[in-house]
């Protein structure tokens, strides 16, 4: 990687005079940016290319070359590589396509590249990007490059997207990048060997990665994790959310958990926020840069607009970023500073009569020991004499405390790019929309919080048991009641029931098990079984069994599972869905037969603890109705946690066997839970 991103001497493979072709353009951007080793043009075709010597191939370079970029066509690539190689370089840049038709036989142009550098021991950026930059050494090598101010910086970009990467790179947001890598294919050298080259520079203090796919999974993990240990926070733009690319689901789970689901839950589980927009991506980078850290608490704020101050409680509720409870001794001295009439209260309005007091009101929010970090809420208008001393107002309050002092613009059009540039050369990020401003800083409380926080270690499987289940289900389906045995093994709570075959053992189950009973279809080819007609409820005697069994038997065959009816209560939904990438993810949501309809769900990454469970189901939108909405009783939520815990502890454990799992419902009630229905689809099943 340092021969790649560090390297001593370049050459350009393919280096050309020819104005606007590829070759004359990376020669062109090295030279002209200022690196500081030499630079070795490669033509056999030329004697000289703007006043430097060329060579007919990397191996009569008189030197060691440790990086060459590849001008060449996607036919000619192989052999050049080839070449490199055997001269002992060890970084590429490869920029094509390398396309090649399909119908061949034996490995593709990609995998026989990835086969040359991976045997030569060489990190290869590409193919298919764009290069990179690289801001400290001086090092550009890309035949497009965006403008990039040449300083050691503190904020690296690494992603699949050429065009995402210019525009990041080149954006007049004027992040403080001193690493920029359009990636490609890793043909030779993944998204995590570049985070841990990266975590080596002292100077990176977040990295920001637009994300395709991730192709080393452990390997990325390990990395992610290796950052979160040295406080370097990653932040992650998903690309291809909505486009799921998923077989049809026979469960529940394969329609609820898709892979974008998958990814934003992996990530989260690695303290990597997940954002949806390039706005959302460079608040958040500009932010999660800052070398202050928030303190424990909440934002406090300062806005010079009562009606913009709305807005941003507004959307701060809305997205559930937290706001700080002043104390009574701030409000107080906020009344002191104040107009009379105003509101002592956090945000802070400062616009009274005119009077200049943002100072002292950012001095009195930034004092308050609730307050983790304190936003100065205002447009920056340019050209208007308050922009000046507002300016001055906050620099002066950022100066007099150690929390984190930012500028949060409601309109980013407004914003004097002279006054952003002053305050965050001052290291005062200035946030470039209300509601991209507040998801950077939500997401980084979190992630403070979050990074200091040890994680509850979840109980683990039986080995004995997930041995048992793991031989069995690698023999063949499982019937719905055998997957109720597999959870209840696991620790999780379930119905009891009875197998049956013909009317007079249905109905001899019935009386052992006791009236009311429900009635549903034990066939396994249906996975559905309400939409089949197999499931009747509430029988109350021999007679209604009898003439359910009838319905039932005509609809969906013989055979039967007959349960006893349990008290009504919250129906939720537990779902396992195994990513082939990713591996096992769990999904836990409102349940019962319109569980697709109202996909009010969340998604975690196994397993997890009792604790964890109890405060992942409170991001769902049915908690209410389980912590005792409208004077109801709340469901057992110790139970509810230890149940879902349990369910955690099977997926982690056969997520080899099992490609999705259901439990659903699971009944909810204050009295305890019981699991009613369940189905498994084992890995052989699902291909």
């Amino acid at each position: 990687m340092r021969a790649l991103l560090a390297p001593r001497a370049i050459a350009i493979v393919g280096a050309s005079a020819q104005p606007g072709s590829l070759g004359q353009r990376l020669l062109t951007n090295i030279r002209k940016c200022g690196f500081a080793g030499p630079i070795y043009p490669v033509n056999p075709g030329q004697d000289s290319i703007d006043g430097l010597r060329a060579y007919p191939s990397v191996a009569a370079i008189p030197q060691q070359v440790d990086c060459a970029a590849f001008a060449v066509s996607d036919t000619r690539i192989e052999q050049a590589l080839a070449e490199a190689a055997q001269a002992g370089v060890r970084g590429a840049v490869v920029y094509g396509r390398l396309y090649e038709p399909p119908g061949g036989s034996g490995p593709n142009r990609p995998q026989r590249l990835a086969g040359i550098a991976q045997a030569a021991g060489m990190a290869m950026c590409g193919g298919n990007c764009m290069g990179f930059i690289i801001a400290r050494d001086r090092v550009v090598l890309s035949g497009n490059p965006p403008p990039l101010a040449f300083r050691p910086g503190r904020i690296a970009i690494i992603s699949h997207s050429g065009s995402t990467w210019s525009g990041l790179v080149g954006s007049q947001r004027d992040l403080d990048i001193t690493y920029a890598v359009s990636i490609g294919q890793e043909l030779a050298g993944t998204m995590a060997d570049h985070i841990d080259y990266i975590l080596a520079e002292e100077e990176t203090r977040a990295i920001g990665l637009v994300i395709e796919t991730i192709r080393d999974p452990e390997g990325f993990a390990a990395a992610a994790r290796r950052a979160l240990a040295k406080g370097v926070p990653i932040v992650a733009l998903k690309l291809g959310r909505s486009a799921l690319g998923q077989r049809f689901a026979l469960s529940h789970s394969g329609a609820l958990a898709g892979s974008a689901e998958i990814y934003m839950a992996w990530l989260a589980e690695l303290g990597i926020p997940v954002c949806t927009t390039l706005d959302q991506m460079t608040d958040m980078l500009e932010l999660m840069s800052c070398r202050r850290r928030p303190a424990p608490g909440a934002l406090g704020a300062a806005t010079d607009s009562g009606a913009e101050r709305q807005l941003v409680v507004d959307l701060a509720a809305d997205i559930d970023c937290p706001i700080a409870k002043l104390g009574p001794a701030t409000e107080a001295r906020l009344v002191d500073i104040l107009d009379p009439g105003m509101v002592p209260e956090n945000p802070v309005d400062v616009f009274g009569d005119g009077k200049m007091v943002l100072g002292d009101c950012l001095d009195a929010v930034a004092d308050d020991p609730a307050v983790a970090m304190v936003a100065m809420v205002t447009n920056m208008v340019h050209g208007r004499p308050y922009l000046t001393s507002a300016v001055t107002a906050i620099e002066a309050s950022a100066a007099r405390t150690d929390k984190p002092i930012v500028v949060l613009a409601n309109l980013h059009s407004t914003i004097s790019r002279e006054a952003a540039t002053r305050l965050r050369d001052q290291d005062i990020p200035v946030l470039m929309g209300t509601e991209t401003g507040l998801r950077a800083i939500r997401a980084w409380l979190r992630w403070n919080a979050g990074r200091d926080r040890r994680p509850e270690p979840a109980p683990a499987a039986s080995p004995a048991i997930a041995e048992r289940w793991r031989a069995r289900l690698r023999g063949g389906g499982i019937t719905p009641a055998q997957a109720l045995e597999l959870y209840g093994e696991f620790g999780g709570p379930v119905v009891v029931d009875a197998q049956t075959t013909g009317l007079p053992a249905t109905l001899a189950a019935a009386e052992r098990l006791g009236y009311p009973v429900v009635l549903k279809t034990a066939n396994p080819a249906i996975a559905h079984k309400t939409e089949a007609g197999g499931v009747v409820l509430g029988i109350a005697d021999g007679a209604a069994l009898a003439a359910a069994h009838e319905r039932v038997a005509r609809a969906c065959g013989p055979l039967m599972t007959v349960q006893k009816q349990v008290a009504p209560g919250v129906e939720l939904f537990l779902g396992l869905i195994t990513d082939e990438q990713l591996g096992p993810a769990i999904t836990i949501g409102f349940g019962g037969i319109f569980v697709e309809v109202f996909r009010d769900t969340v998604t975690v990454i196994p397993p997890i603890s009792a604790r964890k469970a109890q405060e992942v189901i409170k991001q769902l939108r049915c908690y209410p109705l389980l912590a005792g909405a409208r004077g109801r009783p709340p469901v057992d939520l110790a139970a509810l946690g230890e149940a879902i815990a349990a369910f955690s502890r099977l997926a982690a454990a056969l997520a080899g066997e099992l490609a999705e799992f259901d439990i659903n419902p699971l009944v909810c009630s204050p009295s305890g839970l019981v699991a009613i229905d369940a189905l498994a689809v084992t890995k052989g099943q699902a291909t």
